[in-house]
């Protein structure tokens, strides 16, 4: 699913009305409505009932503001008390939009209010609902000082149960990175127009917005479609999968080779193996220290190569790259000479993709680049954690953290290949323009030995003739939708090796599922957290 930038999203609305002929308002409309629709779920059906709140929508000068206004015209239709709190009060600032839904409220009877009339923070405060349409995607920096009373009395009435739907975006979300500054609406759902906007799916932006759901609110495909930024749903998670016929042998899996271990980090390896084998590989190659050859053990489907830690002889590696499809490499490497001399001679002479991990981003600390002199050109996955890529880099762990997508980007680009970096919002990027936001996850993964599970899945689709960056982008997407399913049971203390375990029941659910068209998609599409269908499924 194609993500969008504040600006893509402008140029697509003015795209609407110039070349298909959709006027905003229609647009306008249908976003209204969409909010309308998520308001009255939240609602439940109470319409009528005396004595009861109202709902409140409270507006900026833009159109966010008018789209709020354009919801309670619907739901007071049906019957909800409401009013307004139009909070920008210089009507030249006004938008047309937003002076247009203004009067059509009055005109219906609803009351329309401004923070100089006084009683803004008692009617937030004894709202029922609030719709918050304060700001809009392009909102950069911080909250000016008029608008921060009205932010802090939505979030203090959400702490006490009100529900808060926002508008395409919290108000205080940067749309583009998703950065927040002192504060910003903390909404109870979100609903978003078109397409997802960047900063909404990304940390800390997608905090704020509680429940993400998608309108498509009538713009055509071709608008919509295509695009440089995406997100995946279980649908198209789907579609990525290798197709897995029924004479398929395990020749045609795909045979992986996990390369790296170390006195006291043999289970890193043993985790990828088990990744790439319950993702679907038809044969498992461990290579590593011979010491470590009894940690094999429970997982007797392992095969193994070794080699003398001490001296590993590069025809030795070089003979265990016979008969392989894709390499994961760096889970438990030992930062040594040994580590370094394995991770060059597979780096420089398979011809196939890549997956490199851990390790890597310290035997190539600061030099990003000698990376891609190895590969040449050749397929290759990284899959740093921030800290990871800051060694990588050579910059502070700050520098990652507040510019995630940019660091991500230049790793990529130094070292030649797609870049996956771990986090609460994984992201996946290419040496190109490329970006992907992984919208699955659970708390339940903060645990040792998760993305060495993760390295072995993407090595397998690799091995399995899947183009890096989408291998990266399926695999980030299954790893989380595992992890949600271990955290429905539990909220710390699973394993990574139970995280590998749930992945070929996980998979067996949705393909049931897709074939039995039971995603189909609604006027309102659930992009967080994603509605998982099938069993044990949320």
């Amino acid at each position: 699913m194609r993500v969008m930038t504040p600006e893509e999203m402008r140029e697509t609305d003015g795209r609407a009305v110039r070349e298909f002929g959709i006027s905003e308002e229609i647009l306008m409309e249908r976003a209204g409505m969409a909010v309308s629709e998520v308001c009255r779920k939240l609602l439940g059906k109470r319409a009528g009932r005396s004595g009861r709140r109202p709902v409140l929508a409270v507006a900026g000068g833009g159109h966010n503001g008018a789209d709020s206004l354009v919801a309670l015209r619907d739901l007071t239709s049906l019957g909800y008390p409401g009013e307004a709190l139009v909070i920008e009060e210089d009507v030249s600032r006004h938008s047309a939009a937003l002076r247009r839904e203004i009067e059509r409220l009055r005109i219906q009877g609803v009351p329309v209010r401004f923070p100089g009339e006084g009683g803004g923070r008692h009617r937030i405060s004894h709202a029922g609902l609030i719709v918050d349409g304060i700001l809009g995607t392009g909102f950069r920096g911080e909250l000016s000082e008029s608008l921060v009373p009205s932010v802090e009395a939505i979030n203090q009435a959400a702490s006490q149960g009100v529900p808060v739907v926002s508008v395409d975006i919290p108000s205080g979300v940067d749309g583009r990175t998703g950065k927040v500054g002192l504060t910003a609406v903390r909404a109870s759902a979100t609903v978003t127009f078109g397409a997802p906007k960047w900063g909404l799916l990304v940390d800390p932006g997608t905090r704020y917005a509680g429940e993400i759901l998608l309108s498509r609110i009538g713009f055509p495909p071709a608008l919509v479609e295509g695009g440089m930024s995406s997100c995946l749903t279980v649908r198209e998670a789907v579609a990525l999968l290798p197709p897995r016929l029924p004479e398929i042998h395990k020749g045609q899996a795909g045979h992986v080779l996990i390369a790296g271990g170390s006195p006291g980090k043999a289970g890193a390896v043993m985790l990828s193996a088990r990744g790439s084998l319950r993702m679907g590989a038809g044969l498992v190659t461990v290579l590593w220290d011979r010491r470590l050859a009894f940690y094999a053990s429970p997982l007797p489907e392992v095969m193994g190569r070794y080699f003398d830690p001490s001296s590993p002889g590069v025809d030795e590696i070089r003979r265990a790259l016979e008969g392989i499809d894709a390499v994961g490499c760096g889970p438990g490497l030992p930062d040594d000479a040994g580590g370094q001399l394995l991770l060059e001679t597979l780096l420089s002479n398979f011809p196939g993709p890549v997956a490199a991990d851990a390790g890597t981003f310290s035997l190539f600390a600061g030099h990003p680049e000698r990376v891609g002199e190895l590969r040449a050109g050749r397929p290759l996955v990284l899959t740093p954690h921030p800290g990871e890529l800051a060694r990588f880099l050579g910059v502070e762990i700050r520098t990652v953290l507040e510019n995630p997508l940019d660091m991500a980007r230049e790793g990529a680009r130094k070292a030649g290949g797609v870049l996956l970096l771990k986090g609460a919002r994984t992201i996946v990027v290419d040496s190109g323009a490329r970006s992907y936001v992984n919208v699955t996850g659970d708390r339940v993964m903060a645990g040792a030995g998760m993305g060495d599970v993760l390295t072995g899945m993407i090595a397998t689709l690799l091995g399995q003739g899947v183009e890096p960056f989408q291998a990266a982008c399926l695999s980030s997407f299954l790893h989380g939708a595992a992890g949600e399913r271990l955290g429905q049971t539990a909220s710390r203390g699973r394993l990574a090796s139970e995280l590998a375990d749930v992945l070929p029941a996980l998979l067996s659910d949705w393909e049931t599922d897709i074939l039995q068209d039971g995603t189909k998609e609604g006027s309102l599409e659930t992009l967080w957290p994603v509605a998982f269908s099938g069993k044990g499924a949320r």
